[in-house]
């Protein structure tokens, strides 16, 4: 376990744990009186976004941040997504996570450098931590969308075949896993704001993950869309082909079935005795051509 101090000033402490064990991180437990549960929630890897409160003064918030695994899991959540247990008590801010991730270099950067140590509070640091995490969720969901417009230029000019089902699947399953987030977090956010004092800057929390939740909501309906457009395409363009076949096949099934009468092997057979049975045969066919022709002009089948 990775232990570091990242803030400290006379109203509280912001402790950083990486990678604890369950023995290191119950040690703590008793240090600052966490819920039991909660610990198990801070160890499993693919949790949800949660709140907690109990009735002291600690509370128990539970978020995950985008990165990408470079391998398919079967837990989605796990597989686009890391997390990061924040446990908040009067005098102290403690993090939990396993993934290294620059999340908190950022706000030591962009905010705690930047102000007074003895201004700098707790929910301060509590609201830059809900809000880097997601904003990690915006990028994806631009390149996802860029995608998207891509595979769509592709279907509606008629070049179906650069077009790939898996590369579709691979966009809804990341979207769907990161609007599965979000819509949890969004959730996490309410029971927030229920349990605390509704400020400015938890409404800007809550309106950020709308809207990271609406984009990714979006590129799932698009996708779903896209490929919906794409199937009717193929289907249209199969029953083209059908259509082209069946087409040949009018024409050649009469001219097949007169072949197939003077081809059969008869002793007797008088029209193959006459001097004209041959251009008359031939005439019979082109007649049975001609007229099936205007017959599908008629219909508009041609």
């Amino acid at each position: 376990m990775s232990q570091q101090i990242f803030f400290e000033n006379k109203q509280f402490k912001w402790i950083n744990l990486q990678n604890p064990t369950k023995q290191e991180l119950d040690k703590i437990a008793v240090t600052y009186s966490f819920q039991k549960l909660t610990i198990e929630d801070s160890l499993e890897p693919g949790h949800l976004p949660k709140y907690e409160s109990d009735e002291s003064t600690s509370s128990f918030l539970l978020v995950r941040f985008f990165d990408k695994e470079h391998r398919t899991l079967k837990n989605t959540v796990r597989e686009f997504s890391h997390k990061i247990s924040i446990y908040l008590g009067p005098n102290y801010i403690i993090t939990v996570h396993q993934k290294e991730t620059d999340i908190f270099d950022l706000i030591q950067r962009k905010y705690l450098s930047k102000l007074d140590p003895e201004k700098v509070t707790s929910k301060g640091i509590l609201y830059r931590i809900i809000s880097e995490t997601i904003k990690t969720y915006e990028e994806p969901a631009n390149k996802m969308d860029e995608e998207v417009d891509q595979l769509e230029h592709l279907i509606f000019t008629g070049d179906l075949r650069k077009i790939k089902i898996p590369t579709l699947y691979k966009i809804k399953r990341e979207a769907t896993a990161c609007k599965k987030i979000l819509d949890y977090t969004l959730e996490a956010l309410k029971e927030y704001r229920l349990d605390n004092k509704r400020t400015s800057s938890s409404q800007d929390l809550y309106e950020e993950n709308v809207k990271m939740l609406h984009l990714h909501s979006q590129i799932v309906d698009d996708v779903q869309n896209l490929l919906s457009v794409y199937l009717s395409m193929n289907g249209q363009k199969s029953n083209e082909i059908m259509q082209t076949l069946t087409i040949f096949s009018a024409f050649f099934l009469p001219l097949t079935f007169i072949a197939g009468i003077y081809g059969m092997n008869f002793d007797f057979m008088p029209e193959l005795a006459y001097k004209w049975s041959y251009p008359i045969c031939l005439l019979v066919m082109l007649i049975v051509v001609f007229f099936i022709y205007f017959w599908f002009k008629k219909k508009k089948y041609l």
